[in-house]
C-alpha cells in the first residue's frame, strides 16, 4: 500500500471497504473482494501488523486495544491503533513520512524557530485531535538538531518520525518497548543528562508534575497537550491538578512557560494549512498566567494587545487571512474561538461581498 501525497488515516473496519482519509474526509477504496471486510480480513491484517510488536499485542489481549508504529519497508511507516468493538477488530494506520519535515514545509511561523533557541523551560504545542501537533512537534525536534550540539531525548507513545543524529544527539525512546510508561521514561530522561526532552501528550498528573519539574531543572521541555487555544490547553494542564494543588501548579507554570503553540488545520484551496495562535513568555503574559482569570476571553484580550511583543491571537490570525483572501468567511466563522465577536469585525468584509 503506497502511501499518497495527500492521505491521512486508513481505516480497516468489518463491514465496510478500507477507507483513506483525504483532506479530512473518508473515501472508500475499490478492492477487488474487499467490498465489505469481513472479521477474519481485519483479524488477519491485526496479527500481521502486531507479528513484530509483541508489547502491543499484550496491551491487546489485556486491554482490546493498543497503538504502536509499523513501518512499510522503504515506502512509508504507521501510527497504528487496533481496537476491539463488537466482538471484532477495527484498525486505524495513520501516515507517518520518513522524511521529518522542516518548520517552513509545514507553512508554521518562523516566529517558532524562537523556541528552539531557548535553554530552559517549558514549549506547549497544542491543538485538536487531528491538527498536526506531532508532526508540528518531530519539526521542532528537527530545527534543534540542525542548531545546537546538544543531547535530546525523546519520550514517545509510540514513535512516529525517525531522527537521525544531526548536530544534536537524538535518543527515541519508544513507550512498552524502552520504557514501560510515559511517567517512568519521563524520570529516567532526568538522570539520562538531556538537555532537551520531548514528551508525548501529557494526559495525567504524575506527567504533569515530572514534565514542571524536567523544566524547573534547567531541561527545556517540549509536550502536547489537547486544546483549542492558549487557555484551554494551559486550563487543561492545571486540571490534571487536584483543586488544592492547582495554584501552586498555576505558580509553577507561570515559572517556567516559554511559549505555547496552538494550530488547527484549515483548509486553503486544495490541501489545509496550520493558523496557530502563539503566546510567548513576556512579563505582562507571564502575570496574566500567574494572576488573571484563564478564559478564552481574558486570554484572547492579552494576545491582541501584546501583538507587538509577538504575540499572536487565534481569532486575529483569521482575521487576517479573510482579509488578505487567504480563507473563506464562514470557515473562518465556524473555527473561531470567539465567534460573535470575530463576525462584528468582519462585517465590513460580509457587506462587501454581499
Amino acid at each position: 500500500m503506497a502511501a499518497a501525497p495527500r492521505a491521512g488515516d486508513v481505516l480497516l473496519a468489518v463491514g465496510a471497504p478500507p477507507q483513506v482519509q483525504i483532506e479530512g474526509t473518508l473515501v472508500p477504496l475499490r478492492m477487488t473482494g474487499l467490498e465489505r471486510l469481513s472479521p477474519f480480513q481485519t483479524e488477519t491484517v491485526m496479527l500481521h501488523l502486531l507479528a513484530g510488536a509483541p508489547a502491543a499485542a499484550a496491551r491487546v489481549r489485556a486491554n482490546g486495544a493498543a497503538h504502536f508504529s509499523y513501518s512499510l519497508s522503504a515506502i512509508t511507516r504507521f501510527r497504528v491503533a487496533v481496537f476491539s468493538q463488537r466482538g471484532t477488530f477495527a484498525i486505524s494506520l495513520r501516515t507517518i513520512p520518513y522524511h521529518v519535515p522542516a518548520l517552513p514545509e509545514l507553512n508554521l511561523p518562523e516566529v517558532m524557530r524562537e523556541a528552539c533557541s531557548e535553554r530552559t523551560g517549558l514549549v506547549l504545542v497544542n491543538g485538536p485531535a487531528g491538527a498536526g501537533r506531532t508532526t508540528t512537534l518531530a519539526a521542532l525536534v528537527a530545527e534543534l538538531n540542525t542548531l545546537r550540539p546538544c543531547h535530546v531525548v525523546t519520550v514517545e507513545d509510540p514513535i512516529e518520525f525517525l531522527h537521525r543524529h544531526a548536530a544534536a544527539t537524538v535518543n527515541q525512546r519508544e513507550v512498552g518497548t524502552d520504557t514501560p510508561t510515559l511517567v517512568q521514561g519521563l524520570a529516567d530522561a532526568l538522570r539520562q543528562a538531556a538537555d532537551v526532552i520531548v514528551v508525548s501528550e501529557v494526559g495525567r498528573v504524575e506527567e504533569a508534575r515530572l514534565v514542571l519539574e524536567a523544566a524547573e531543572t534547567g531541561h527545556l521541555v517540549f509536550t502536547e497537550m489537547r486544546g483549542f487555544d492558549t487557555a484551554s490547553a494551559v486550563t487543561r494542564f492545571l486540571n490534571f491538578f487536584a483543586p488544592d494543588e492547582r495554584p501552586e501548579a498555576r505558580a509553577r507554570l507561570a515559572r517556567v512557560l516559554r511559549w505555547s503553540f496552538t494550530q488547527h488545520l484549515l483548509p486553503h484551496r486544495e490541501a489545509r494549512r496550520p493558523v496557530v495562535e502563539v503566546w510567548r513568555a513576556t512579563r505582562t503574559s507571564l502575570a496574566h498566567l500567574a494572576e488573571a482569570p484563564l478564559d478564552s476571553q481574558s486570554m484572547a484580550d492579552l494576545l491582541r494587545d501584546s501583538e507587538k511583543d509577538g504575540l499572536v491571537g487565534f481569532d486575529r490570525e483569521l482575521e487576517r487571512r479573510v482579509r488578505a483572501g487567504e480563507l473563506d468567511l464562514e470557515l473562518a466563522l465556524s473555527s473561531a474561538v470567539l465567534r460573535r465577536q470575530l463576525e462584528l469585525r468582519l462585517l465590513d468584509v460580509r457587506e462587501s461581498s454581499s
